[in-house]
């Protein structure tokens, strides 16, 4: 590294900088355009040296010098990883190796964000800020699915992020009505919304406030009087609903009146928790009690107490009619809270760098008398700049995601020094860091299944199914059924669907074809080519395909697949099982074991043992070897089948393979 390193890295930021301030009225003419200006290649490029000439100021005041940049083969292998969550197949591999085109890079971004890899992707990341599981409620009789196909619809739509949060924090109705699946969001945590409330505040506001609730912050200036103050937004708001028919329906499984027959008795209680006492109600009153144990200032236990934001910005009169939660959602999300915009501009950081500007991500404090300094930005002119892009393209992520892609910063090397993810990182080069545990999972099922972005499984699918009997209904098309319905029409329905499933009817599960949310310019080709993975493992699909979570046993969890329980639960830590499992269990059975699986395909199509072992490390490793890994691998590949087998179980073995660069 030299000083001419660095002195290019600038220069080229520099001359970006200088482009965008000369043309800063025609592209203020074009935000008012319809679209977002990230489909201008232009602003793109010209916001993305903005960012580089600002990290590059960040390595002139740390005194350090830019790595540099990855060869074509490294970044591509990252962007794959970070844009879709996979390695890229081989026929991918070599196509982008192979060609000459000097936009190559700025063509593989805008394919990749467009694709059906990145709104599983981009699903999973949501699921896991989100906590969103398949099933709700302690037994899992709830179903989740009509929260988890409201996410993945608004990632496969591109819903602005703003929007998005507006309509988790206020949207009313029942959980299979059509459209408002967003009340998952509080269904999730029925029956705690203080719970709820410490959780949106992380998630949104970057404040870990869950201290307050049973005494003044310790740590932070939030008293328990802020807690409960910011609280009473959405007190009064009310999971499920207990009037008549919710109340007749509990008694037919659960009471004194409850059916003799197991599965009349098992359907009434489907209806009651997924149809009658499932949704979500009210405005929030804008006014909370405090509880007999408050003990902090400004306030006694029983006073009742306005609602009131930890920052300025949103409170409560607590009028006739008010909409406390509205308005409590409109500056959460208002583009002058001073903390929406700054979290999801690091969070965002984060997913594509490796490491946020700060950490942890959610949470922000800010300096005091016990905390001089509060919360330690590495880069705050890069912070407040992604600030204001993440304006400049109205929170649509992927437009975000997309001049990141772009930056010079995203395309430096790998750092060879182990970099501590809770000190401030001046983003000289790229941290190491380990795949999460769905990106390990999907890149080793794309070495098995053709067109893997696109096989449909039924996690998501909005059949009716009571204790795994698929009833061979529409959940959506019940609510519609019975939402206004009385119990002679709840009763009748019962009878027909207990008579159906009696007689063998919907009793069958079969995967079905499902490209409803799927990104607009995939569900044609998806269509067509879902075929392909016909006679593979039907449980090989994508992660986001798969119940959310999988079970404790599933090799997602094992490695290290969030429970769901807590916000960004998901580990990279490695231990023994996962070792154990790479060696003695996935990779043999489910990769090198399957005759048909498409790793082998480029292997056997190439002539020489020499063009074998490059094959296969194009399609695991993303990259050709080197002589001297071709000279050490060349013996196993002379040796035929059983040789390339070991190359296979090597290559996905090291660490390489399990690392992004």
């Amino acid at each position: 590294m030299t000083r001419f390193t660095l002195s290019l890295f600038l220069r080229a930021a520099c001359i970006g900088t200088a482009a965008l301030s000369l043309a800063t009225p025609a592209f203020a003419e074009l935000g008012k355009k319809e679209g977002s200006p990230a489909n201008d290649p232009a602003w793109v490029k010209k916001t993305a040296a903005e960012i580089d000439k600002r990290l590059g100021a960040g390595f002139v005041k740390e005194k350090v010098k830019p790595l540099p940049a990855a060869d074509d083969s490294r970044w591509m292998r990252r962007v794959y990883l970070d844009a879709i969550g996979r390695i890229p197949t081989f026929e991918e591999a070599k196509t982008f190796l192979d060609d000459t085109a000097p936009d190559k890079r700025e063509k593989l971004v805008n394919q990749l964000l467009a694709s059906e890899g990145y709104v599983g992707h981009m699903y999973n990341y949501l699921c896991d800020l989100l906590r969103a599981t398949s099933s709700l409620g302690t037994d899992g009789t709830r179903s989740g699915v009509p929260y988890l196909r409201w996410i993945r619809e608004s990632v496969a739509t591109n819903k602005p992020y703003d929007k998005f949060t507006y309509e988790l924090l206020t949207t009313n109705g029942g959980g299979w009505e059509p459209g408002k699946g967003a009340v998952g969001y509080f269904e999730r945590d029925r029956g705690m919304p203080l719970d709820n409330m410490a959780n949106t505040t992380r998630i949104f506001l970057g404040t870990h406030i869950e201290c307050a609730q049973c005494h003044d912050h310790p740590y932070d200036k939030w008293k328990q009087l802020d807690f409960y103050e910011m609280s009473a937004f959405t007190h009064g708001l009310q999971t499920g609903s207990r009037d008549e028919r919710s109340r007749y329906a509990n008694e037919k499984y659960n009471g004194k009146n409850s059916e003799e027959d197991r599965s009349r008795r098992d359907l009434y209680r489907w209806l009651n928790e997924n149809i009658y006492d499932f949704g979500v109600s009210g405005n929030g009153d804008g006014a909370i009690t405090l509880p007999m144990d408050f003990n902090g200032k400004g306030g006694k236990p029983a006073d009742v107490v306005k609602a009131r934001s930890v920052f300025p910005g949103a409170s409560s009169g607590r009028r006739e009619g008010d909409d406390a939660r509205g308005k409590f959602a409109k500056w959460v999300t208002d583009p002058s809270n001073p903390r929406f915009t700054m979290l999801i501009a690091n969070r965002m950081w984060k997913k594509v760098m490796g490491i946020g500007l700060f950490e942890p991500v959610d949470k922000y404090t800010e300096p005091s008398k016990d905390n001089p300094t509060g919360t330690v930005v590495s880069n705050p002119e890069v912070l407040a700049y992604l600030q204001q892009v993440m304006k400049d393209v109205n929170y649509d992520l992927q437009a975000f995601q997309k001049v990141l892609f772009n930056t010079r910063g995203y395309a430096l090397g790998t750092n060879p020094t182990a970099v501590d993810p809770r000190m401030p990182y001046a983003f000289q080069g790229r941290a190491v860091r380990r795949m999460t545990a769905e990106q390990v999972w999907d890149s080793m099922a794309s070495l098995v299944v053709p067109d893997i972005d696109y096989r449909k499984g039924t996690a998501l699918e909005p059949t009716a199914r009571v204790y795994g009997r698929n009833l061979g209904q529409n959940a959506y098309e019940i609510w519609k059924e019975l939402n206004k319905g009385d119990i002679k029409a709840m009763n009748a329905w019962v009878d027909r669907v207990s008579k159906e499933l009696s007689s063998g009817k919907g009793n069958k599960d079969e995967a079905l074809m499902d490209t409803s949310m799927m990104a607009e310019t995939d569900s044609k080709s998806a269509s067509m080519d879902a075929a392909k993975g016909a006679g593979f493992n039907k449980d090989l699909l994508r992660s986001s395909e798969l119940p959310s979570p999988t079970p404790p046993s599933h090799f997602l969890r094992k490695f290290g697949q969030s429970s769901r329980e807590v916000i960004e639960g998901g580990s990279s830590d490695s231990d023994v099982t996962q070792v154990l499992s790479l060696i003695n269990g996935h990779v043999e059975k489910t990769i090198i074991g399957d005759s048909k699986a498409i790793v082998y395909k480029a292997i056997d199509a190439a002539s020489t043992p020499e063009e074998k072992t490059k094959a296969a490390f194009l399609t695991i490793l993303s990259r050709y070897p080197t002589p001297a890994e071709l000279d050490l691998m060349l013996p196993e590949a002379k040796k035929g089948r059983d040789g390339v087998k070991n190359i296979i179980y090597a290559l996905l073995n090291s660490n390489e393979f399990i690392f992004i660069l």
